[in-house]
């Protein structure tokens, strides 16, 4: 790569500091502020690039003039204005590409002495706009053109300097290009968004290139070809270069002349010690005839910082953006830093994204430290959460509990409440948003919102279901008979195991002992029903057990008889009077007796004890009082069912004795 100042940086004597072009490949720098990019030699490739980078953002205007050689009909390629992004050493490739391929992405006005079919060229000297390396006039890269460079569509390839002007308005997107002091060819073009993807800041300049035809190709450009901006400022007791660039060999006029260094230069060198507004006059392009106004403002440097939308991050707001500014209209380095050690943030020269509260420090910069301000700014934190709390009356619906009573409860007079509720959810507000009845299974959640700041919580309850059964069996028994008056009620079983059963027994025929209601004893035929309840959810569920009596059963009461002895010393002996069967003594007889009433009597014939009712064992007392020693008689009138009914007396005598 070639470094080459122009000519015009000579006047770094007076203090005015020029601006630099990049010179690649076969360009080199010519007398009058031109630059030859390529001689009358086959595959030549030049290029020449501007050493600050131009702002897609702001408007611009370039005038500057290209020479095409004198060969017309085989003469050769052409040249390009480029905007790019690879930087100030870059360069393309040689031949019928114009040296504009390999620049990717980038935007090009092409200036096309050559035709190739295949490109879609005219066969006159032509103008397009293209895109991403491709001197190709169809899409996607061709943009718009071509057209004929010359209005009349003469040859320009005539060795004269032809005057090139370019402009670019980013608020409407449209970049013009005038030939031969005529507009040729504009068209909206986003440069920007669609062709640099959103970078602002690209290189400008200009590639040419020769392959088996060839030309002398030159582009002449003013030595400070940017013009200094309408209003600029700077610090009291330091100075400014205005610039302004017209025509070749023109007369710059200055008024008022007062603190320049040249009042009849297109560069100046301004040093105002207040304020200034200069109106300079001097010839352009295409004989226009220009005065532009440049107002020098003289004041300190005060840096600004604007943050959007406040000082204080939140949950909604996790980051802040900060836009740094000043009094000053442009010239101005901006950086960023943080008081605090672990406070994060990227910046750039005019922004910064903040993502933690702490204490920031912006400085401004002036020319290199000409002069300097300073902006101490605080970012705060608020994430304060509102708490709510979710209380459910129970966690499970069931046969016993058929809802649910959901109450939130919340003391910040502002939150903001969203309940997520479960799919097909069925509830009744009591009283919304806090209170709701539902018999809805799932999880209730409710988000409590702080609208200041943003910040959320949740809280949550979870209502499951149990409707799980009882699965009953009642068990078994065997048939009653005379000589088994009752049977044990066997099998009686209940699942699932891990609940608690509740057991009941109920019968509308028969008798049932169950005090151990997982094994009762049926004490005469009947249907017999076992109702089981879980404890844990109130399901129930029932089953039955048939307990029969043999139709054949019967036996003979006929030997019934009391003992002729009993001594009721509890010893367990003989301690009761008991009605057995002489035949059958091992037989319960008590169980088939229906009717039983009793009578003892003293040897003097006195009633001691007297019962009617349900068969009993007498134990020798009387109201928990032992009768005395001696002879006593009974009788007994009775009726037995087995089978058959049997009623009879009994009557005789026996001994009591301690």
């Amino acid at each position: 790569m070639q470094r080459l100042l122009a000519a015009g940086f000579l006047w770094l004597s007076t203090g005015i500091s020029a601006q630099t072009y990049f010179l690649n490949g076969t360009a080199t720098a010519s007398d009058g502020d031109c630059y030859q990019l390529t001689t009358t030699q086959g595959n030549q490739n030049g290029t020449v690039w501007y050493g600050e980078q131009i702002d897609l953002t702001e408007a611009f205007e370039l005038n500057f003039s290209m020479n095409f050689g004198t060969i017309d009909a085989t003469g050769a390629d052409g040249m390009v204005f480029v905007l790019q992004n690879v930087g100030t050493n870059a360069l393309g490739e040689t031949g019928g590409a114009l040296g504009f391929s390999g620049f990717d992405p980038s935007f090009g006005i092409e200036f096309d002495t050559w035709q190739n079919g295949q490109f879609g060229d005219l066969v006159t000297d032509h103008i397009g706009f293209v895109s991403d390396g491709s001197v190709d006039h169809n899409p996607p890269t061709g943009l718009a053109g071509p057209v004929n460079a010359n209005i009349n569509g003469a040859n320009i390839e005539d060795g004269e300097d032809h005057p090139v002007r370019i402009t670019w308005d980013p608020n409407t997107t449209i970049i013009a290009v005038y030939f031969d002091c005529d507009l040729r060819l504009f068209a909206e073009v986003d440069l920007v968004n669609e062709i640099f993807n959103g970078e602002s800041e690209v290189y400008w300049g200009f590639t040419g290139s020769t392959g088996g035809s060839f030309n002398n190709q030159t582009v002449c450009l003013a030595p400070n070809i940017i013009a200094t901006d309408p209003l600029v400022a700077i610090c009291p007791g330091s100075s400014i270069e205005l610039n302004v660039s017209g025509a070749p060999n023109t007369v710059y006029t200055w008024e008022p002349s007062d603190f320049l260094s040249d009042p009849n230069a297109s560069t100046t060198l301004c040093t105002p010690d207040s304020t200034m507004t200069y109106v300079v006059s001097y010839e352009g392009f295409c004989d226009a005839s220009i005065s532009d106004t440049i107002v020098v403002l003289v004041e300190e440097l005060e840096a600004t910082v604007l943050t959007d939308p406040s000082s204080t991050l939140t949950c909604a707001n996790p980051t802040i953006e900060v836009i740094a500014g000043s009094n000053f209209p442009s010239g101005i380095e901006f950086s960023w830093s943080s008081i605090d050690a672990g406070a994060n943030f990227e910046s750039n020269q005019t922004t910064a994204t903040i993502d933690a509260a702490g204490n920031f420090l912006l400085v401004a910069d002036w020319n290199e430290g000409a002069c300097l301000d300073s902006l101490a700014f605080t970012i705060d934190l608020d994430t304060t959460t509102y708490q709510s709390a979710l209380i459910s009356s129970n966690n499970v619906i069931n046969c016993s509990v058929d809802s649910v009573t959901l109450l939130l409860t919340n003391g910040d007079v502002d939150a903001e409440f969203n309940w997520q509720l479960p799919n097909a959810a069925n509830f009744t507000w009591t009283n919304e948003p806090f209170e709701l009845v539902t018999n809805t299974p799932g999880t209730w959640s409710v988000t409590t919102n702080n609208p200041g700041n943003g910040c959320t919580s949740t809280t949550e309850v979870t209502i499951s279901e149990d409707f799980t059964f009882p699965v009953v069996e009642a068990g078994y028994a065997d048939t009653l008979t005379c000589s088994s008056p009752t049977s044990l009620i066997s099998g009686i079983a209940v699942s699932p195991i891990d609940y608690t059963p509740i057991l009941n027994w109920d019968w509308v025929e028969g008798a049932l002992n169950a005090l151990d209601p997982l094994a009762p004893t049926a004490l005469a035929p009947g249907t017999y029903f076992l109702t089981v309840a879980f404890e844990e959810n109130g399901c129930a569920s029932q089953d039955s057990v048939v307990v029969y009596q043999d139709p054949e059963a019967t036996i003979d009461a006929s030997s019934a008889r009391f003992p002729n002895v009993i001594s009721p010393n509890r010893d367990g002996y003989n301690d009761r009077l008991t009605l057995y069967l002489e035949d059958f003594p091992d037989f319960p007889l008590l169980s088939i007796v229906r009717e039983f009433e009793l009578s003892i009597f003293n040897r003097w014939g006195n009633l001691v004890y007297g019962y009617q009712g349900n068969p009993v064992e007498w134990d020798g007392r009387i109201n928990d009082d032992d009768v005395a020693e001696g002879f006593y008689y009974y009788k007994l009138e009775y009726l037995i069912v087995c089978g058959d009914e049997q009623r009879g007396t009994l009557t005789g005598g026996f001994e009591l004795f301690r």
